[in-house]
């Protein structure tokens, strides 16, 4: 069980498949109680079976989060459920391998819209609950992607760079009410998506979601009360 009280309310978006997923499940086996989010509300039922009474803890809502009048609908509802949104875990992206040059305009809308303006939008319409209660915790799961550049990468790192702005950027202007924000970069997930659509890539040394559940386990507890605009690099240099 965490040590953070058993009515803390955790909302995973991203949360029917990989690391969203990952991460919706060890908050649940933690104790907490955990709002899921994802456009399918099938796949949320699928992710939520064999888990037993760990069920009763999770909320599921179906929504498309590129939609700023979706992410706004998203979050009353969850307020109304839970009374009180204490954590958020921006999970959404997807990432798509071409040089700049070959990058379409529709490619670029869409890594913009998937992988930023998602976790803009949320944090917009989640933050003045959060500053409300004047307590809460933010965490965005970025990219290796967001902390170096890679060839073949260069719209997918222009956006999960990004990200990492708006992490640092909220973590200035909201601790003075107490809510923390901080992001976290890994390098290669061997997730079930990505190993479907790339088998050639090499995965011996690759994280699985389940690491990553468990770092955002780390940024939620004791040890990590003081820890505001940090990323969690998770590659090697």
């Amino acid at each position: 069980m965490n040590q953070m009280e058993d009515s803390t309310f955790t909302l995973v978006t991203g949360a029917s498949e990989g690391i969203g997923k990952a991460i919706a499940l060890k908050l649940l086996k933690q104790g907490y109680r955990v709002g899921m989010v994802s456009r399918s509300q099938a796949k949320l039922d699928a992710a939520l079976a064999g888990v037993g009474d760990l069920k009763q803890s999770a909320w599921t809502y179906p929504a498309d989060l590129t939609d700023p009048n979706q992410v706004d609908e998203l979050i009353q509802a969850a307020w109304q459920h839970a009374e009180h949104i204490d954590v958020l875990v921006n999970n959404v992206g997807r990432g798509i391998r071409h040089e700049l040059v070959d990058t379409s305009d529709e490619e670029w809308d869409y890594l913009v819209s998937t992988n930023l303006s998602t976790a803009f939008y949320v944090c917009r319409s989640v933050i003045p609950h959060m500053r409300q209660q004047r307590s809460g915790n933010i965490i965005n799961i970025a990219s290796r992607a967001g902390r170096r550049g890679e060839g073949g990468l260069a719209a997918y790192c222009a956006v999960k760079h990004g990200l990492v702005g708006l992490t640092r950027a909220l973590a200035d202007s909201e601790k003075e009410f107490n809510i923390r924000t901080n992001a976290i970069c890994p390098g290669l997930v061997a997730t079930e998506r990505l190993m479907s659509e790339s088998p050639h890539l090499d995965y011996s040394k690759a994280y699985s979601p389940e690491d990553i559940a468990e770092a955002v386990s780390f940024l939620l507890s004791p040890a990590a009360r003081y820890m505001n605009g940090q990323t969690i690099d998770m590659f090697s240099a």
